[in-house]
């Protein structure tokens, strides 16, 4: 073999497209999955009482349960159902087999969505880059950065890896798998609300199929109750939902029957927003949280327009209608960016939040993966670390909760993932001429 077959073959096959490293890579996932499902597991088989074992899901089933009966959803459970219709109407016909067995259901369900989502969500950013073979190693970063929170959030039995799916579908719907991308994005909706904010990205951009799919995918999910429990019940439902939500940042607002029992987002949400309403609020000037929280948005784009620009890569220009299809370094900066500001700024925004953030996860393991320079690897070594202690120091342990409680109040989680994400979006465009061309 010659000496220029030799180099050739060295470009062709890195050391993360060993077959070795992918395998590792492939067991790191899934030794993640598995250890989240087996606590999760352990915390569902002990002695506490159902609502202690069941976390969050016990609220979920209870929803379901009164669905069933025909009583009041939003007054069911211990904490309370706050969702839309759609979750409650999926698990009705899990409460013939009781808690116990509707949790092991959802336990499962929940176990094969994040390997799904993960492995999408890895080979979507790698694949798009340019680099499908780095995927797996990809997809194990993108999982070991968020390996707290998603510990965290098996264990409490919530809804955000149902949610990572459906960003992460929304991701690799980019292309031209507009009304898929839709329909995913359109259940994420009728849990969280979140996935609306893609509506106003794909406008800009003039993609209007996303924009018909996505519409078309809110409409279908939240009219798919109505044929289980009647127009009635799910158009109430819905109103209960967001009525709850509405005034969760009203400090003296008490439910009304019928209403989601949504917590104050005054006193245990972690955005910028809440940190700010809630300075306001302590310096006697409640009336400048919110303004002042929209500044601070319109400087992250600021920021971000500055990223863009010095790296020159257009914003606007040029940027509408069929050339976007095939943007693809830069979608993945912007799609990853419109989830990191949207959990940034949710006043409903708490820890356990940020899985939804996970294909921030994946560009930073592409960007330190794959990035031909050394300096672009710097940056995403940088962004990795900014964003992991960001969202796991100070250490919660007894000694450090009140360090742990001003983190929070202060969003400190939030700010750092903003700066993860502008310095990796500075890596990716930095490189999107020479390096990542799809």
């Amino acid at each position: 073999m010659t000496k220029s077959e030799n180099s050739q073959r060295g470009v062709q096959s890195p050391w993360w497209a060993n077959a070795g490293v992918r395998a590792a890579a492939h067991v790191g996932s899934l030794a993640i999955v598995l250890y989240g499902t087996n606590a999760s597991y352990r915390i569902m088989t002990g002695t506490e009482p159902l609502d202690r074992r069941f976390r969050d899901f016990f609220e979920f089933y209870s929803g379901a349960e009164a669905l069933v009966k025909g009583t009041d959803v939003f007054a069911a459970g211990e904490l309370g159902y706050i969702y839309p219709p759609l979750l409650a109407t999926l698990l009705m016909p899990l409460v013939k087999l009781g808690i116990a067995g509707a949790g092991l259901v959802w336990l499962i369900l929940n176990a094969l969505l994040l390997a799904f989502a993960a492995w999408l969500g890895g080979w979507t950013v790698a694949t798009r880059l340019g680099v499908p073979k780095a995927a797996p190693l990809v997809t194990f970063i993108g999982l070991a950065l968020l390996a707290d929170k998603l510990f965290g959030d098996m264990k409490m039995q919530q809804s955000n890896i149902l949610m990572l799916t459906c960003w992460v579908i929304g991701m690799w719907g980019l292309g031209r798998h507009w009304l898929i991308s839709g329909l995913a994005l359109g259940f994420g909706f009728s849990i969280k609300y979140l996935p609306i904010v893609a509506l106003p990205y794909f406008g800009v951009r003039g993609r209007f199929k996303h924009v018909a799919g996505l519409v078309a995918g809110v409409l279908f999910w939240a009219m798919i109750p109505a044929a289980f429990i009647g127009w009635q019940m799910n158009t109430d439902l819905w109103r209960g939902a967001t009525s709850g939500l509405i005034h969760a940042g009203d400090g003296d607002w008490k439910t009304d029957a019928g209403q989601a029992r949504v917590m104050n987002t005054r006193e245990y949400g972690i955005s910028i927003t809440t940190a700010v309403v809630r300075t306001a609020d302590s310096l006697g000037q409640p009336k400048l949280g919110m303004p002042v929280a929209a500044l601070l948005m319109g400087a992250t784009f600021l920021a971000a327009w500055w990223v863009y620009r010095r790296n020159q890569q257009p914003m606007w220009l040029g940027r509408f209608g069929a050339v976007e299809e095939n943007r693809w370094p830069v979608l993945l900066v912007e799609w990853t960016g419109l989830i990191v500001v949207t959990l940034a700024f949710s006043p409903q925004t708490n820890s356990r939040h940020l899985v939804h953030a996970m294909p921030l996860g994946f560009l930073i393991g592409a960007v330190i993966v794959t990035g031909r320079s050394a300096g672009v690897r710097r940056l995403g070594i940088a962004a990795a670390a900014i964003w992991w202690f960001g969202m796991v120091l100070p250490p919660s342990i007894p000694s450090m909760q009140d360090a742990v409680w001003m983190w929070r109040r202060a969003s400190g989680s939030c700010i750092f993932m903003i700066i993860a994400w502008l310095i990796t979006a500075e890596a990716v465009l930095r490189s999107t001429k020479s390096t990542y061309c799809r």
